[in-house]
């Protein structure tokens, strides 16, 4: 093992994000017996490419989406992962995080900010380490994250109304579908 190898990087994975997400479509057509399958829509614009994942019910025609994938233009990674919007209230999740704030942290943040406005050399105490818990940086990386995304409970949600038998789904797009 080498010490000047990057970690975690196989030159032998080589999969894009989108032939990825071919192999979940056909995973989830063969765990499904073929009643459900995953639709990836992409878009492109001058600096990034944008891959929709929609689940659909194959009988009832129906769809929902489920979440992005986003990536730059000819460079495949990294890759974002963005999940499904949370439409669900608070009490019916299993878990949430609260932020509790008041007028005088909120103030000193102000303060802090204007500090390192005017003061370069306190840039870095005002400085905070943000981290996007659904980058990637390696194809084995974003099957991971991917798997976790799709575990997601608003994922399943989704997946069990879009297969339930009564009632409309209303998808992102806020149209209701029979």
């Amino acid at each position: 093992m080498s010490i000047f190898w990057p970690e975690g990087l196989s030159v032998s994975d080589v999969r894009s994000p989108y032939e990825i997400l071919e192999n979940a479509q056909e995973e989830w057509e063969t765990a499904s017996d073929g009643v459900l399958t995953l639709v990836l829509q992409e878009s492109e614009d001058d600096k990034s490419i944008v891959i929709t994942v929609h689940a659909k019910h194959l009988p009832s025609n129906r769809t929902a989406t489920l979440l992005s994938v986003i990536h730059r233009l000819n460079e495949p990674y990294p890759v974002t992962i963005r999940p499904r919007d949370e439409n669900i209230p608070n009490f019916l999740k299993k878990s949430y995080q609260v932020s509790w704030t008041s007028a005088g942290s909120a103030a000193a943040k102000v303060v802090a900010e204007l500090e390192a406005i005017n003061n370069p050399m306190s840039i870095k105490e005002s400085q905070k380490l943000i981290t996007n818990k659904w980058v990637s940086d390696t194809p084995s990386e974003f099957r991971e994250k991917l798997t976790k995304a799709f575990n997601l409970s608003e994922v399943k949600a989704a997946v069990l109304n879009l297969t339930s038998s009564k009632g409309t789904l209303v998808d992102d797009d806020n149209e209701a579908q029979e």
